[in-house]
């Protein structure tokens, strides 16, 4: 199966019910992909995967209050990343939870 590379970027308020959604955000972001920095995962998924995530943040989102931004990139784009202090991106085993 291909995989794409997608990078997650994430943006709450600072409020209580909020912070509970950041939480289970990044809980369920874990599942998918590797945290690199607050509130970024890089992930590299299959079609289906990605369907799967993109129900599950809708459910778990406020429209209105939250900023979620997905960037897609293609082998091309992960392999020109630039990084310091911290590794490239690659893709390992994920584990849907």
């Amino acid at each position: 199966m291909t995989t794409q590379f997608y990078l997650i970027i994430y943006d709450l308020p600072d409020s209580k019910p909020a912070n509970k959604r950041r939480t289970r955000l990044h809980k369920m972001l874990s599942g998918y992909g590797k945290w690199t920095q607050y509130s970024v995962f890089e992930c590299f998924l299959t079609t289906v995967q990605f369907a799967q995530l993109q129900t599950k943040m809708e459910k778990l989102i406020k429209a209105d209050e939250d900023s979620i931004r997905i960037y897609v990139l293609d082998a091309g784009s992960v392999k020109k990343t630039i990084t310091y202090g911290s590794e490239t991106p690659r893709q390992e085993q994920v584990i849907i939870i």
